[in-house]
């Protein structure tokens, strides 16, 4: 019997599908950057295809998962089936690169005709134009989430960016973080102790009140102009920011939370936070 046997790249019965995957943003889905010691060369790309294609099946997709683009600007010299690496430069910190690479694959795919399914990983919402184009071409266009998609009012209030690129999937792929870390893991690894993110929030939130506190009334005009013809921040303003939130942390920051500090220092210097302070509704033991 087949009914329990997972698809093959050969099963051509089936829909085909390909996943395009940011390895900052899974990492950040798994929560691998609250936890000490994980390096990102310990991952194991190879534990990923079970759970691709179980949630594939749970959101009613029997779908026969081709390949996986994995988008890293780390080389963790791992030869994994079906899976191709696409590196990206070092310091691609706001993630145009990525967005480029992404958006010019999914649009071969597109030309192709040969795909049926694209799962995508990814929270970046400079990929709605290029996703809004392949459902128009016919593709069904997965995003992968974590819980927090279960609950999309108020993910629309934690992480608007987010919930609207959600919202703009066919279909979304829930993987909970911990099953999302146990695959990405190799076999022996516990997770190890997380920070609650609500707490992490507040810091972070707290870098950024005090940052504008310190502006001067004349360079909080100078934004205020300049911002609203800008994706993001003045990269003076972005190095300092940043600067600010590593210190207050004690560490690196990861991909979110650059992101956060600064879709939340806009919000701030643009007025729709009220005097300086950001109102988010933080997500406790999430």
């Amino acid at each position: 019997m087949t009914l329990n046997r997972l698809p093959t790249p050969f099963d051509h019965a089936r829909p085909r599908a390909v996943a395009l995957i940011d390895a900052r943003y899974l990492r950040w889905l798994a929560r691998l950057d609250e936890t000490e010691g994980v390096s990102l060369g310990a991952l194991t790309r190879g534990g990923l295809t079970d759970p691709f294609h179980h949630a594939l099946n749970r959101a009613g997709i029997r779908a026969s998962l081709l390949r996986t683009y994995w988008y890293t600007d780390t080389d963790d010299q791992a030869v994994c089936d079906d899976q191709t690496l696409r590196m990206l430069p070092p310091q691609d910190s706001d993630g145009a690169a990525l967005v480029r690479q992404m958006a010019a694959d999914l649009q071969v795919l597109v030309a192709s005709g040969r795909v049926d399914v694209v799962v995508i990983a990814s929270d970046d919402d400079r990929l709605l134009a290029p996703i809004d184009a392949a459902k128009l071409a016919g593709l069904s266009v997965c995003l992968l989430a974590d819980e927090r998609a279960q609950a999309m009012p108020r993910l629309m209030q934690q992480d608007p960016n987010w919930a609207r690129l959600l919202r703009e999937a066919d279909r979304r792929l829930v993987l909970r973080s911990e099953e999302l870390a146990q695959a990405l893991q190799p076999s022996g690894e516990g997770a190890g102790p997380r920070r609650n993110d609500s707490l992490r929030e507040d810091d972070l939130q707290a870098v950024v009140s005090a940052w504008w506190q310190d502006q001067s009334e004349d360079d909080r005009e100078s934004l205020r102009d300049e911002l609203p013809a800008l994706r993001g921040l003045p990269p003076e303003v972005d190095r300092e920011l940043l600067l600010r939130g590593k210190n207050a942390l004690n560490r690196s920051l990861n991909f979110h939370e650059k992101r956060w500090m600064r879709e939340h220092a806009r919000q701030t210097a643009m007025g729709q936070g009220g005097e300086g302070v950001i109102a988010v509704e933080a997500s406790p033991g999430e």
